[in-house]
This record gives C-alpha cells, structure tokens and sequence, in this order.
C-alpha cells in the first residue's frame, strides 16, 4: 500500500522565472492599514469570518500558528476569507485568533512567492513616505554604511539592536519555527568587507542554534544596485550574479535575512535559486520594507 505524506504548513508553492518578472508585490500591516479583520455572521449558518487583504503569507502564518479550525477561500478580489468553523452568530470570535491578529499585525506582510515573507516595519510610519521614520527604519540607516563609508561601532551598535528585534520576531511568530539554516542575502558587490545582512544572519544563527550557510549562497559577479533599475529591468540585472552550491540546501527550510525589502525581485530570485538547489522551503524575513515597491512607483500599493 502506498504511503501517502501531507506536508504542513508552511507550504511553498512552486513559482519560476517567469513569476518573478511579472511580480509587483503587495504589501499591508494590518495594525496601520487593515484594522477590521473579524466579521460576525448575519444568519445561524454562518461562521465567524476572518477577512485578511490576501492570502500569500497570511494563510500560512495562520495555520501555522492558530489551532482553531477554518475553512480558506480566496476571494475575487484577491482578499483570503477564513470561515472559523464552529464559530456562529451567537458566539464570541475565539480569543486566539483575535490575539494572533494582534501579534501578526505589528508587522509588514508581502505578497510574494516565499512561503513566508515579513519585514519588521516599514521604513516610515504606515508606509507613507510623508510620515516620521519609523525606529527600524533609523536603525537600518545607521547599521548600513554605503559607499566609501566604513564600519563603526555605532553602526555595529544599531546592527546588534535589529538582531534582537530579529530574534523577538523569530520567538513571537512561531511559523517560523521549522526554519533549520540561515542565509544572508548576497550582496551586489562582495569585496566589501562589512555586510550587513550576512552580520544580522551571522548573530541570528548563533544565537538560535540554526546553521549558517550563507557562505553556499555567493555573489559571482558584482553588479550595481538594482535599487534604481526600472521594475522590468531588476531581474535581467540580477540574472547570472547569484550562485548556490550543489548538494547544500537539500530539504533545507530557510531563513532569507534581508536588511531591506523593496521590489522583492532580489530576495525571490534568491529562493527561487534555493529551491532550484534542492531546498524545501524559504521563508523570508527583512528588516525595513520601504515605503514603494520601485522608484520609479509613485504610488502606495
């Protein structure tokens, strides 16, 4: 008789090439632009509702973490309805799934590729560039030095305070739990000599035990940022840059440290490359997202 295995969540959906390029990612922080999530029912047969703004990450990060059962469906309009079973009109919603509401929140979740895929906060309040910078955002800017800057001990200073933020994150958001390696992502020019997500991947790697292979996952060739590369232009410029070892990330489940989130093309080609080397599942998680998606998008997306 044969064995049949289900796979738990989170679950990686294959994607390719062709995926990535026509990607313009969505992203949302529940706690500043989604804040009514749970719907009552309006007749006996109905369920409770959770209605989230769409279902990459959310889904996952939901049946990872919550016990209380529901059935998915995706919405036309691109929403993820959760119906929670059991759950009527004449019930209170489940206080667990009001508080992974509330833990969830707190952070930017995008709509990409990756199993999963948060970042900290954005780099300004509520993702509007007219707004105060938020505090991952100052840290960022002070623990990467660009150019001919070098590193100081005020930048390793702010670098070690968004490794604990990492680490908080990591300790709240238990979907992440099956994560067993980190990997940095690679950088656009490899001779310098300070990184900043491969030192965050470093210190998240020893102090949760998880394996660092970010030293599998190489820059080949330097390239300029993409940071100013048109969206259609950003995965040709990373194409052929990025190469990862052979017979490394077999069944791996990895952690992608990424200082910044911005176009998502780099940190999906990135997996995309892992998974084509055998790994399982990635889950992504950056620091600061920025308030666009590209310079050249004027619009909040």
């Amino acid at each position: 008789m044969p064995i049949i295995t289900f796979d738990l969540p989170p679950i990686q959906e294959s994607f390719d090439e062709s995926d990535i390029r026509g990607m313009n990612v969505g992203r949302r922080q529940l706690r500043t632009e989604w804040p009514k999530t749970l719907y009552k029912p309006d007749s006996p047969e109905k369920d409770w509702c959770l209605i989230l703004p769409f279902p990459n990450t959310y889904q996952n990060a939901y049946f990872s973490m919550c016990g209380t059962d529901a059935y998915p469906h995706h919405a036309p309009t691109g929403k993820l309805c959760l119906y929670l079973r059991g759950f009527g009109p004449d019930d209170e919603p489940p206080a667990e799934v009001a508080e992974w509401v509330a833990i969830v929140g707190k952070y930017v979740v995008m709509k990409d590729f990756l199993a999963l895929s948060f970042a900290l906060d954005y780099e300004r309040e509520e993702g509007n560039p007219n707004l105060p910078q938020t505090d991952i955002g100052a840290l960022r800017a002070q623990a990467k030095p660009y150019g001919s800057q070098v590193a100081t001990r005020q930048t390793t200073a702010a670098a070690d305070q968004l490794v604990d933020r990492c680490l908080a994150f990591l300790k709240e958001m238990t979907c992440y739990k099956s994560a067993d390696c980190v990997v940095a992502m690679p950088p656009s020019d490899p001779a310098k000599k300070y990184n900043l997500p491969r030192y965050l991947a470093s210190q998240i790697a020893a102090k949760t035990g998880l394996q660092d292979l970010t030293k599998h996952v190489q820059t080949i060739k330097a390239r300029d940022s993409i940071k100013g590369v048109p969206l259609a232009g950003k995965l040709d410029a990373l194409l052929g840059t990025i190469e990862v070892d052979a017979g490394v990330f077999d069944e791996k489940q990895v952690l992608l440290i990424d200082d910044l989130y911005q176009s998502g093309i780099s940190m999906n080609y990135c997996a995309l490359l892992l998974l084509r080397a055998g790994a399982r599942k990635i889950f992504g998680l950056a620091c600061e997202k920025t308030c666009r998606n590209d310079d050249n998008v004027s619009a909040r997306i």
